[in-house]
């Protein structure tokens, strides 16, 4: 983006930040994504405005634009807020999810941490299954079992099923085959296919990875050093 227009979307940015009126505040995040849609700060603030008017679906969708930016993982307040989006539609085991990851990116912050509680609280008082909460991996005891549930992104499983690094694969795509393998990956991951007992890394529910330093897992667990020991589909 050229300068003069970073600027310019930098300028509504801030004049939506000091509006008060919610109706303009929203107008000016307008012009921001007019000028650059895919502007982290204009869809997050654009996203906390539609959170507030119970718009929670499409509040979503601009923490996601962001997220796809970021390999959904690196942004923390896109991960935050789609966190409590998730908690207003009752999505609690979601929302617990995402908190865990901006917690991943930032293992003091109190604040996310008490959210964490309040989620796996909840979660609990309704019968739901007892949440874990993340844990970085240095800290864990050495008797203590990995049992979260943290894939990696399809875009990164198709790639290692392609044979291919994730910038390559637009250039091997073709002819909606590969509508196909992600869907069959995001099903592997939805039925659990995709996890700790099918990860290469793992034997005798101990992962192996050069991360994880002979970790106990749950084989029904997952995260983002996973490789299918079959890499084809």
């Amino acid at each position: 983006m050229k300068k003069k227009t970073s600027e310019e979307c930098d300028r509504w940015i801030e004049q939506g930040v000091r509006e008060k009126d919610p109706e303009r505040k929203m107008h000016y995040f307008d012009l921001a994504l007019q000028l650059n849609p895919n502007n982290p700060g204009a869809l997050n603030n654009k996203g906390m405005l539609l959170h507030r008017k119970g718009k929670f679906h499409e509040a979503i969708e601009c923490y996601d634009k962001i997220l796809n930016q970021y390999n959904m993982s690196g942004s923390v307040p896109a991960l935050y807020n789609k966190s409590l989006a998730l908690k207003e539609l009752g999505r609690n085991e979601a929302a617990l999810n995402f908190m865990n990851k901006a917690l991943k990116q930032q293992p003091d912050n109190d604040k996310i941490k008490g959210h964490i509680e309040k989620l796996t609280l909840d979660m609990e008082e309704k019968g739901g299954t007892r949440a874990t909460a993340f844990i970085p991996t240095k800290k864990l005891a050495v008797n203590q079992t990995y049992t979260q549930w943290e894939p990696p992104a399809v875009s990164t499983l198709l790639a290692q099923a392609m044979n291919c690094s994730k910038g390559d694969i637009k250039y091997h795509k073709g002819c909606g085959e590969d509508l196909i393998k992600e869907k069959i990956i995001q099903d592997n991951l939805n039925l659990k296919v995709y996890a700790c007992k099918s990860c290469k890394f793992q034997k005798n529910g101990i992962c192996h990875h050069t991360d994880t330093k002979a970790m106990k897992v749950s084989q029904s667990a997952i995260c983002r050093n996973f490789k299918h020991r079959n890499k084809k589909l």
